[in-house]
């Protein structure tokens, strides 16, 4: 991955506060503000930002890898996540984090060969803090209006086009619908059918007649479906997959336990990651085949609801080339934290109207001016971050992989920020509760923050 885009992630965050209030004022006009048009990357950098704008070209992989390896540090975990929430957080984070792996070698000069050029930050991030707090006094008096004028014209597809769009418009349309399906917090497997079945099937070889066959039927809504990857440690990692694959004279049967499954209950078809001799490979399994048991799983989130699919000798299709599930499970994870980050700005979309129409006593406070700044800025972020993974994915762009994990870690992030001032400044209510589940649910779903950030390096380079 170039320099250059570690920088724009940087510049993405830099300028959020601007666009806030940019984007507040702009909004009183315009007939219909719709997410998909926040381009927050796009913004100008102020000539005073030259310095910030140095120190983020310096945040290359390269650099980064370089100034771990140079120290004890490369294969601390702790500090591999801290470079990852920095890589889609502040300058003020890089600061310390770069202070805190230079360690005794920041102090004095005894040889290490990038002390120089990141010496004038790393003593100093309390410049990025008075810049960012100079930004977000602003932010805060424009952040009610504008939390107001989106939630006033913001508008959501109801379920019944929600495949329509899907049809229509493909990956976009899944966004759009996607969005509206988070907002209304909606329990229907929409996501397991679509959001990881459906695009699994389409990232496999296009050659492939049965799996366009699976795909043509779930976009046409005559049959729901599901994936089937994680295992018991939550992980996607390819690794990881114990479940069995044996070929016989006759057909394939899969062997294993498969755990987290989305939408498995009203399945029709699950979808299983199994391991051949040959490595990982996708296969099709009705749910009504021999073998096959789904049981439900007690979860904190009633509206998404997740199985356990366990399988004993079970007749299996093959699709797509045997052993190429590895590289399938990385592209389908992709897509589908691509399409649940939409439905974490529908969330945070959710919060914002909880806040609108609710006047709680501490509404005159600075602390609740804060909490709303707070959440609009997330607004903005989390809407950017899926916009440009959107944007890069529908260019075949190389930077598709590294724009889908920044967005799954930024969007995670900011969806539990936002329904936790939702249910801080509201109150509880199953409103706000039920919000609240729903926005940790999504963050954990694919293993939690410390696997997230750890795929998101491994898609830099880092």
């Amino acid at each position: 991955m170039s320099g250059a885009v570690i920088g724009d992630w940087h510049q993405h965050y830099t300028v959020t506060l601007m666009a806030v209030q940019r984007r507040a004022t702009r909004a009183a006009d315009q007939s219909t503000v719709k997410v998909t048009g926040v381009t927050t990357h796009t913004a100008s950098v102020p000539a005073h930002e030259d310095s910030t704008d140095r120190f983020a070209g310096l945040l290359t992989p390269d650099s980064l890898s370089a100034l771990m390896r140079s120290t004890w540090t490369w294969d601390d975990r702790a500090l591999r996540r801290d470079l990852a929430v920095l890589l889609v957080g502040v300058l003020s984070s890089a600061a310390r984090f770069v202070a805190t792996v230079l360690g005794p070698k920041l102090l004095a000069d005894t040889g290490n060969p990038l002390r120089e050029q990141f010496l004038s930050d790393a003593i100093d991030p309390a410049r990025f803090d008075r810049a960012a707090a100079a930004g977000f006094a602003s932010v805060r008096e424009d952040a009610p209006a504008y939390i107001a004028a989106q939630t006033r014209q913001l508008e959501y597809p109801p379920p019944s086009a929600w495949l329509d769009l899907v049809r229509s418009d493909g990956e976009s349309g899944l966004g759009s619908a996607l969005r509206g399906y988070g907002n209304s917090l909606s329990d229907s497997p929409f996501y397991g059918t679509i959001g990881l079945a459906w695009q699994t099937l389409r990232a496999v070889s296009r050659d492939n007649g049965k799996a366009i066959e699976y795909a043509d039927q779930i976009a046409a809504g005559t049959i729901s479906a599901t994936l089937a990857a994680a295992e018991q440690t939550g992980s996607w990692d390819p690794a990881l997959v114990r479940t069995r694959a044996i070929e016989t004279p006759d057909e394939w049967q899969l062997t294993g336990v498969k755990q987290f499954v989305p939408a498995a209950e009203s399945a029709d078809v699950i979808f299983v990651i199994a391991r051949s001799t040959a490595g990982p490979s996708l296969f099709a399994v009705t749910k009504s085949a021999p073998g096959v048991t789904v049981t439900p799983l007690e979860v904190v989130d009633s509206t998404r609801p997740l199985s356990q699919v366990a399988l004993t000798d079970t007749p299996a299709v093959l699709l797509g080339a045997e052993g190429a599930g590895g590289r399938l499970m990385m592209r389908a994870i992709d897509l589908a934290t691509t399409a649940l980050a939409a439905e974490q700005v529908g969330l945070i979309e959710k919060a914002m109207s909880m806040l609108v129409g609710h006047t709680p006593e501490s509404s005159g406070t600075a602390e609740f001016h804060t909490r709303v700044a707070e959440v609009a800025l997330d607004h903005v972020a989390a809407a950017g971050l899926w916009r440009r993974a959107l944007a890069e994915d529908a260019a075949g762009s190389a930077e598709a992989a590294p724009a889908a994990a920044a967005a799954h870690v930024g969007c995670s992030a900011a969806a539990v920020r936002a329904a936790t001032a939702a249910a801080e400044l509201v109150g509880p209510s199953p409103e706000t509760a039920a919000l609240l589940r729903r926005a940790l649910s999504g963050s954990l779903l694919f293993g939690g923050p410390a696997l997230s950030h750890e795929r998101f390096l491994e898609r830099l380079g880092v």
